[in-house]
């Protein structure tokens, strides 16, 4: 597997603009390709409850405008049960938004589908506020509920909020690691926790999930609804508990956020040796290699359509940043803009230019790295600009840490902060 990513890196550079040229016209085929039957959000179907895009699996489109949460829409499937298998009962694949109108309109469709709640079952692929959102919601009406437990391995989660004491500790720890501090980056502190504020206080913000009752599911597990055999399977990557679902008869697989037509997924994590990006790898590897030919569901956007080129374009996307953040670790990357420093006074400066002298020109804090990699400014002035500053640091830690498991960064921690060097480089250089 490490030779197999190896050559990846190192043919990254060389192969980019070819792969975007590549991309760009697959992309434009696509799109004049689109149909109802795959429920493209921008479709005429926005007025219908659901449509069927095979026999028995019905599509529901969901969306929400809140902008702060950064993801707009989503497709929540159901599968209608039929009397003979598993008492009736029928299954849907996630939730949705926590929204009384994405609420509304599965309730409509549930009942348009002649689908008591009581009968039916929930597998939530991972626990994201656009995939849990309603999970508990369905719970109290008689849903019984589905879920990896090691979605749930930390009090803490980047990208899913918990009303919890223990979960405001585990966030400061968890900032602190990255070179997030009241001292060194002072307004993005702030930020955080005034949105911890309203989650531990309120539940309000829109990434707080409310606990809910679920059955632990594992890979393999078998889950038999309507004229569907489907087995658990499993998906790190996106998150590190992520499960989709496939029915190998019929070769049908949902890939949950795993792989999405046009778009690189978030590879969502700020805690050392998880692995995740490499997982990611290993798993669209797999993918492709074997189930090329099935009919790929994801939970965003239309079905994929060209399994190899749209797993190409996720891992050349992710190795091109890793190629420029090695870039940066050894001094071969431009300067961050001075907008990005928002005028930081001498003093609030001081904490940090210390510890980089301390610990070595050549080391570099998650939040350094991911400043210049995308220009990242240190003052969110609003929700949007936050979701997105939380984003980019955990997209910059997978990245790093996928260097770290392939040998090309060394890691150290120092009170309580991660500290990545290019693998040989010495301080100073």
């Amino acid at each position: 597997m490490v030779w197999f990513l190896f050559s990846y890196l190192k043919t990254a550079l060389v192969q980019r603009e070819d792969i975007m040229f590549r991309m760009t016209a697959f992309r434009s085929e696509q799109d004049m390709n689109r149909s109802i039957v795959e429920c493209d959000m921008k479709s005429a179907m926005e007025n219908d409850l659901y449509t069927e895009i095979l026999p028995g699996i019905f599509c529901v489109s969901l969306t929400d405008t809140t902008i702060e949460q950064g993801v707009s829409c989503i497709k929540i499937y159901i599968i209608k049960g039929k009397a003979s298998v598993h008492e009736g009962h029928s299954l849907m694949i996630d939730t949705g938004f926590r929204q009384k109108d994405c609420l509304q309109k599965l309730q409509a469709a549930l009942a348009a589908l002649e689908i008591p709640v009581d009968q039916l079952d929930i597998f939530l692929t991972h626990r994201h506020h656009d995939h849990s959102g309603l999970a508990g919601t369905f719970a109290r009406e008689g849903a019984h509920i589905f879920m990896n437990p090691a979605e749930e391995r930390h009090p803490y989660d980047c990208l899913a909020y918990r009303v919890s004491a223990e979960s405001l500790a585990a966030q400061k720890k968890v900032l602190r690691s990255t070179g997030i501090t009241p001292e060194r980056t002072p307004y993005a502190w702030e930020a955080f926790m005034k949105v911890s504020e309203r989650v531990q206080h309120h539940g309000e913000w829109v990434l707080a999930i409310l606990g809910f009752p679920y059955t632990a599911l594992h890979s393999g597990d078998v889950f038999d609804y309507g004229d569907y055999h489907f087995t658990a399977y499993p998906l790190k990557g996106h998150t590190y508990g992520q499960m989709g679902l496939m029915d190998h008869e019929k070769k049908i697989l949902f890939v949950a956020d795993q792989l999405i037509h046009g778009v690189s997924p978030i590879v969502a994590t700020t805690y050392a040796d998880e692995h995740l990006l490499e997982g990611m790898f290993a798993s669209l590897r797999d993918i492709k290699e074997h189930y090329g030919d099935w009919t790929i569901i994801p939970a965003h956007g239309e079905l994929i359509r060209d399994v190899a080129q749209d797993v190409d374009s996720i891992v050349y996307s992710y190795l091109s940043k890793s190629t420029s953040a090695l870039d940066i670790m050894k001094g071969n990357a431009p300067e961050a803009s001075a907008s990005s420093d928002h005028s930081l006074s001498d003093a609030v400066k001081a904490p940090a230019v210390e510890a980089q002298r301390s610990i070595g020109s050549g080391a570099w804090t998650v939040h350094d790295i991911a400043k210049q990699l995308y220009h990242m400014d240190d003052d969110p002035t609003d929700e949007a600009a936050f979701f997105t500053y939380k984003m980019l640091i955990t997209k910059t830690f997978s990245i790093l840490e996928y260097l770290h498991d392939i040998g090309f960064v060394e890691r150290t921690m120092r009170d309580g902060i991660y500290y990545w060097r290019a693998t040989g480089q010495t301080e100073g250089k």
